[in-house]
């Protein structure tokens, strides 16, 4: 019993001296926007869709991935986010984050709190008074990315998030379908490898699809917000969806002794695989 008393002292008395710099290092994803905006009625009044531009299906994409040795990687903003990826600093005498990235430095967040498990921050941005009534809240989350060739996080693998700047042909769209396919086996394989006993398709529910205990089934055309957000148009977007239509119509067989994570990964493998 003294020995595990002298654990728990021992952990307390690293987290209390742990700097604000080392408490945020670690991935932290969007928990929620703790606003004040809506409390004044002159902005609730001109924005009268400010509370559901402020709701958590905006964000849930978002996280930020803080490395000891000060590189980031991230995705921010609406939807599925842009991803984003550099180096960082922090200040200690205004506990701003500052991101380097294309060797452009910009101070970025303002942090207002950070502890073992919840990160507040306020944005850096050009409208001082309206960045300081929104206090984002994102939560630590405990992953050994570093370790893993399932780095879901890797640029590589999230290409798709760039949007383009205009309508593509049916070969660039199959292109981006194979890249948003790519990016969810390899989220999905992530957690295998770490055997998780639960597995959120949060970051995965972008895709035109629904996942059952024993298999997929396509989304119907007016669910697909996030889906139409990866594409140019939400005509790419209907051609997008309609390649993977195409494939699941054709002859295919499941196996039978895979488990419920194993079969969704064998699925999406096989769709992405069988993209000309």
């Amino acid at each position: 019993m003294k020995k595990i008393v002298l654990v728990f002292t021992i952990l307390a008395f690293y987290s209390c001296n742990q700097s604000l710099e080392d408490k945020i290092v670690g991935k932290w994803n969007f928990e929620n926007v703790d606003s004040q905006i809506l409390d004044l009625s002159e902005l609730r009044y001109k924005n009268s869709s400010l509370s559901n531009l402020l709701g958590s299906s905006f964000y849930e994409m978002n996280y930020l991935f803080f490395q000891k040795e000060k590189s980031y990687k991230g995705v921010l903003g609406v939807y599925n986010g842009i991803y984003t990826d550099g180096n960082w600093s922090f200040n200690e005498n205004d506990s701003i984050v500052s991101f380097t990235e294309n060797r452009i430095t910009k101070p970025f967040l303002k942090i207002k709190s950070v502890s073992d498990k919840e990160l507040r921050f306020s944005v850096v941005g050009k409208h001082p008074t309206m960045d300081n009534l929104m206090e984002f809240v994102f939560v630590k989350e405990n992953q050994e990315l570093n370790n893993s060739k399932f780095d879901y996080t890797q640029k590589q693998f999230n290409l798709w998030r760039k949007s383009p700047d205009e309508p593509e042909d049916l070969n660039q769209i199959s292109k981006r379908v194979k890249q948003c396919l790519e990016y969810s086996v390899t989220y999905l394989k992530y957690n295998l490898e770490q055997k998780k006993s639960s597995v959120s398709l949060k970051e995965i529910s972008f895709l035109p699809i629904n996942f059952y205990d024993n298999g997929i089934q396509l989304k119907d055309p007016d669910e697909l917000q996030k889906w139409d957000n990866v594409f140019f148009s939400n005509v790419d977007a209907l051609n997008g969806r309609e390649i993977i239509k195409q494939i699941i119509k054709t002859d295919f067989s499941l196996p039978e002794d895979k488990s419920g994570l194993e079969l969704d990964i064998y699925i999406l493998e096989e769709i992405k695989n069988r993209i000309k």
